[in-house]
């Protein structure tokens, strides 16, 4: 589970603690990335979720996604702010998805 003060973004509503839910892809979507540092990308097709940092790279502040599995991390860029919409994630979660399948594999091979 994320942790319980992470907003989390499902079924196309970002669910916050303390405030009503909002709409991805919408201009309180991107007004709330611009001051956010981060939140849980947990699609109800997949059993799998992603945590989304916003991380400060060379003066300018960029989206990260992260997804552990089988005790690796695997990172992808996101993009700015701007960049952080609905079929951004889904595309990265699916580019994750594929590292996962790629170590799961080579940890195989190397087994044999």
């Amino acid at each position: 589970m994320p942790q319980t003060d992470m907003p989390v973004l499902r079924d196309g509503r970002l669910h916050l603690v303390d405030r009503p839910s909002i709409e991805v892809d919408t201009e309180a979507w991107f007004a709330w990335l611009h001051q956010a540092n981060r939140f849980c990308y947990w699609p109800t097709t997949s059993t799998f979720r992603l945590t989304v940092r916003k991380e400060k790279r060379r003066r300018t502040y960029y989206w990260y996604a992260y997804l552990k599995n089988a005790r690796k991390l695997h990172n992808a860029y996101v993009g700015r702010s701007e960049a952080v919409t609905g079929g951004r994630l889904r595309q990265i979660l699916a580019h994750l998805l594929h590292k996962v399948a790629l170590h799961r594999q080579e940890a195989h091979d190397g087994d044999t």
